[in-house]
């Protein structure tokens, strides 16, 4: 998020009545149903498939929204810190008091409950069984840090990411490390990329190299988690190993050669050659530039997925396999999606199962919906919601 603040920006307190923008989004695991949180504090459900919406309140928490995994239920939150587990009737099935939460998840047996404060501290559980999972005293605060730690949970649900800030000096710290006591401590050493067990609340393992506001997610199988930053820099992981595959090639540059290489005094094309490989990359568009990673959303359970850009009106689609773009896909610019603004990139998700996305619009109420084809390799804008 910018140093300044844009209206409507803190969970507690309502924004202003005339923006309505989405700045939450969830899509079910069908790819039918979005439940969206926007900035003057509505909360809607969209069908995709009839083309409809539904208000569910006018109260609630702009960061709320989650659809739980194969299940017709979603999160969200009212603005008198109440969770609400909702049905696709509009009706509560499960309420419970918690503190204004920056992001939750939960299993599908409901029985693992994960959210996020604003200073990026996780819990488990709530009411009489909250417990800490990261609490490392003064962590990066979500006003400070210009990001919204995000959370995903793995296929299987046995295991949740979590992923806010990234350090070059992540791989100092071991995974074991223990959790600082001194309020004076600043930065938490497990704000960046961590995989979590969900059923001992352990960290098993920390997945460093990226810097600043970083976005990572799992893949449908659960196999690989891919994460990616502002400063353009993205990383494939296996999970199992826990173990970097590769980092993604440079969009404009290809793939860096140069590691270990003596380049000193090469210049022009003679250090372009040796520091790079150009082979295998894509033309982009002549509209496109920039590398800054925004958002990455797997769009089909074949391991294919997204990279959202900022300030960019494409979607480039990636093979977990190759560290360099197959394609971009124009997602068009009337309306424009919501990917001017970092804090917005909780604006973003997709179905993979069902070849869905689903973006917010950079201004008004709406959303825009697209379908991928597989066979194609192609992104159609289905619906422009309003």
């Amino acid at each position: 998020m910018a140093a300044v603040l844009p209206a409507g920006c803190d969970a507690q307190f309502p924004g202003p009545a005339k923006d309505p923008r989405v700045w939450s989004l969830s899509v079910s695991a069908d790819g039918r149903y979005v439940a969206t949180a926007h900035a003057d504090r509505h909360i809607v459900l969209w069908d995709i498939k009839t083309k409809t919406k539904k208000s569910i309140s006018t109260n609630g928490n702009i960061y709320s929204t989650y659809f739980v995994k194969g299940r017709n239920l979603f999160l969200w939150q009212d603005l008198n810190d109440v969770v609400h587990l909702t049905g696709l009737d509009g009706r509560d099935k499960k309420t419970w008091k918690h503190f204004p939460t920056y992001g939750h998840v939960i299993s599908s047996d409901l029985r693992h409950y994960f959210s996020s404060d604003k200073d990026w501290n996780i819990y488990h559980g709530h009411g009489t069984n909250l417990r800490p999972v990261k609490k490392d005293g003064d962590s990066p605060s979500f006003l400070g840090s210009g990001k919204l730690l995000n959370m995903t949970l793995s296929h299987d649900e046995k295991r949740l990411l979590s992923v806010g800030l990234g350090y070059e000096f992540d791989q100092r710290y071991p995974v074991d490390y223990q959790p600082a006591v001194s309020d004076k401590m600043r930065w938490s050493y497990l704000s960046g990329v961590v995989i979590w067990d969900v059923a001992s609340l352990k960290p098993l393992a920390k997945l460093p190299g990226n810097i600043a506001k970083t976005y990572a997610t799992f893949s449908p199988d659960g196999k690989y988690v891919v994460s990616g930053d502002e400063g353009g820099r993205g990383i494939v992981w296996n999970t199992e190993k826990k173990k970097r595959i590769f980092e993604l090639g440079s969009l404009f540059w290809g793939k860096y050669i140069g590691q270990g290489k003596n380049l000193e005094g090469l210049v022009g094309k003679d250090l372009e050659k040796a520091a790079w490989d150009k082979s295998g990359l894509i033309q982009w568009p002549e509209d496109y530039s920039g590398e800054s990673i925004l958002a990455i959303k797997f769009i089909d359970l074949d391991n294919h997925y997204l990279r959202i850009t900022a300030n960019q009106h494409y979607a480039i689609l990636y093979a977990i396999d190759n560290p360099l773009p197959l394609k971009y896909l124009d997602l068009g610019t009337a309306p424009y999606p919501a990917t001017r603004e970092y804090a917005r990139n909780t604006a973003i998700d997709s179905a993979p199962a069902a070849g869905i996305l689903v973006t917010g619009q950079a201004n008004g109420p709406g959303i825009n919906v697209y379908r991928y084809d597989k066979a194609t390799r192609t992104l159609k804008r289905i619906w422009v919601a309003r």
